[in-house]
């Protein structure tokens, strides 16, 4: 029996209708051993006889309308898309008055099954999910050590194996000791390669080994060492989320609380996020081995600890929709009901005890990788490179860790600080002449003021960075890199002794092939172009807008709106909107492409760009985004100056 068939039974039992013994005795069977159906049943109670409490006022029949409105719902694919509205647009709430009368009983069950407001004293309070967010940031501060045992169970690896089971433990003792070992313990069919994996940092050396990922059925094992590594190191990282899930649940707009409840005998909080924003916490994907693939829209419920905030249980659940069974059948996977999960992470063991340094011993191997950081002392950097570095004893409440001097051709120093898992790093130079920010950068970051006055400039992490900072100052360029929350990593960029000066024409101006692009402000876009520049109101959750750029090509003056997740790319990356005077659509430039209707007129789609163009009113509109799927596109297409206002 799976969750699907045992909520049915459940309805009906709970409704007053007679099960078969054989269907009862298969329903308690399951119940005995599935917490989520137990927990399903307490909901469908507790609503039965919160219904009782007084007799329901007298609403309108809307049953046709309201079912109306499921069924196209249901029809609808499931977006990431919020909508934006700007302050003081009046309220629309009057219009869905009786709706929502009707529509209370539906909001009731959902709360009492998932966790809601309207809780039990026995399932704890409300959490709201910028306090799950808060929590893991303050608690990555003062974690100094863990261990962990935990059971891996996967789903649909292939017809031949359908289900594995593994077991991962994991050691941390900060600032950057980590370890990570994955045992397959899976009875294959047939001769194959156990996916056993290891992953070792000890400071300034990284080092992986696992079978590489192949068909057949023996895989070759490879092994991988960096040596002289940067501190915290993104091109050989340390995967902390399994120890405390920072940039899983860094964006409270993509985090949804399910409630309250006790795993591994702990008080703990029941959260979700789209598997795309929980990566980080299946490394394992990426070291080696065969693995089942992931929709970015799977569901990833994650059990958190709720006093040291480490994760105890994660699980994968299908999500649901038209486009999602169009991605499983190119995999090849079955039927999988969006109630079961795929593929589970279970802790058996937790210990915030300092493991032995033994642990982190790194294997000899003949083949390395050098990132050539050459570790110094603070005194001796002029010496080196002539120059006092900015480097106060402490930055973001961090202290100072590490003091490096990278490899490159930048001249510079980097200065790391590190408390429990939180770290930053500040690099700096005084020779740089390149024609963009220094540090991992672009052109097209955010423009913040910071309190303290000066600029500096604002990206948000992404799969090969943290969160980062460029300033620009006289006589010497600075980045700042952390996994700090973005409020805090700019007030420790505000409290750096330097003046943020704006960036140098030499970074604003480009050339993009035959085009030239000038970076400016929206009102200054909008004073140099003679068509409306108007914002789209619906946007994936943490999305707005970052830069503009003038953009020419020798027909015009066109502009370019880059829009961006405030806290991480999370695989969507950056929205582009290209806004141009124009009467037709350029010529195509890829066969794969289809004609669409875009917000009532005739438009077109490019796939393997991810980009929508359109011309209405005499305006050429492009509109593009790695991560985002057609239907996405077109509710942010349709979303453009929705309010009147142009943003």
């Amino acid at each position: 029996m799976n969750h699907e068939q045992a909520e049915r039974l459940l309805s009906a039992r709970i409704d007053g209708e007679r099960l078969s013994t054989r269907a009862s005795a298969s329903l308690e069977q399951h119940l005995e051993t599935c917490a989520e159906c137990r927990a399903f049943e307490r909901g469908a109670y507790r609503l039965r006889e919160a219904a009782r409490f007084e007799v329901a006022p007298a609403v309108p029949d809307l049953v046709d309308q309201v079912m109306t409105a499921v069924g196209a719902e249901a029809e609808r694919p499931r977006s990431r898309l919020r909508v934006v509205r700007p302050a003081g647009r009046r309220s629309i709430l009057p219009r869905l008055a009786p709706v929502a009368a009707a529509l209370v009983v539906g909001a009731l069950i959902g709360s009492l099954v998932v966790g809601g407001p309207w809780q039990r004293p026995e399932t704890g309070s409300a959490l709201a999910a910028t306090e799950v967010t808060e929590g893991v940031s303050a608690a990555a501060a003062r974690l100094d050590a863990y261990r962990a045992t935990f059971v891996i169970d996967e789903r649909h690896l292939s017809p031949e194996v359908p289900q594995r089971h593994l077991t991962m433990r994991v050691w941390f003792e900060a600032p950057e000791r980590f370890r990570l070992d994955v045992v397959d313990h899976t009875d294959y069919p047939m001769a194959a390669t156990p996916t056993d994996l290891k992953l070792l940092v000890d400071g300034s050396t990284w080092y992986a080994a696992g079978p590489a990922p192949c068909p057949t059925a023996t895989c070759p094992q490879r092994e991988s060492v960096v040596r002289n590594r940067l501190p915290f190191s993104t091109a050989a990282p340390t995967p902390t989320d399994l120890v405390l899930p920072i940039s899983t649940l860094a964006d409270a707009d993509r985090l949804t609380v399910l409630g309250r409840g006790t795993m591994l005998g702990r008080p703990a909080v029941r959260v979700e996020v789209p598997f795309e924003r929980a990566e980080p916490l299946f490394p394992f994907l990426s070291i080696g081995g065969d693995w089942r693939p992931f929709f970015p829209n799977d569901r990833v419920r994650i059990w958190l600890d709720e006093r040291n905030w480490f994760p105890l249980r994660w699980d994968v659940y299908p999500a649901t929709g038209a486009e999602r069974d169009a991605w499983a059948l190119r995999f090849g996977l079955p039927d999988e009901p969006s109630l079961r999960s795929v593929f589970s992470v279970r802790a058996l063991h937790v210990s915030l005890d300092t493991p032995d340094a033994g642990v982190f011993d790194i294997p000899a191997t003949n083949s390395s990788q050098d990132q050539g950081a050459r570790a110094v002392e603070l005194g001796d950097v002029r010496r080196a490179t002539g120059f006092e570095p900015v480097a106060p004893s402490m930055v973001g409440g961090l202290d100072r860790y590490r003091v490096v001097l990278p490899r490159d051709d930048a001249g510079g120093t980097l200065v790391a600080y590190a408390n429990g898992l939180a770290f930053l790093n500040l690099g700096e130079t005084r020779s740089w002449n390149g024609d963009a920010p220094f540090g991992p950068v672009g052109v097209q970051a955010e423009e913040i003021s910071l309190t303290g006055g000066g600029v500096a400039y604002y990206e948000p992490a992404s799969q090969d960075h943290g969160r980062r900072v460029a300033i620009h100052a006289a006589g010497t360029d600075l980045y700042l890199e952390s996994n700090l929350p973005r409020s805090e990593l700019l007030a420790a960029a505000a409290a750096l002794p330097v003046q943020g000066l704006p960036m140098p024409d030499a970074w604003t101006h480009r050339r993009v092939g035959a085009a030239t692009a000038e970076r400016a402000s929206l009102e200054t876009a909008r004073a140099s172009v003679p068509f409306p520049i108007e914002l789209p109101t619906a946007l994936p959750a943490g999305f707005g807008l970052a830069s503009v750029e003038l953009v020419d090509a020798g027909f015009g003056t066109g502009v370019t709106l880059y829009l961006r997740d405030e806290d991480a790319d999370a695989g969507i990356g950056t929205i582009r909107l290209h806004l141009e005077a124009a009467s037709a659509l350029p010529p195509a430039t890829s066969a794969a492409q289809s004609t669409v209707e875009v917000d009532g007129v005739q438009g077109r789609f490019t796939p393997d760009r991810s980009q929508l163009e359109w011309i209405d009113g005499g305006l050429y509109r492009s509109l593009d985004a790695p991560g985002l799927a057609l239907e996405e596109l077109l509710a942010i297409a349709a979303s453009i100056g929705g309010d009147g206002t142009g943003g």
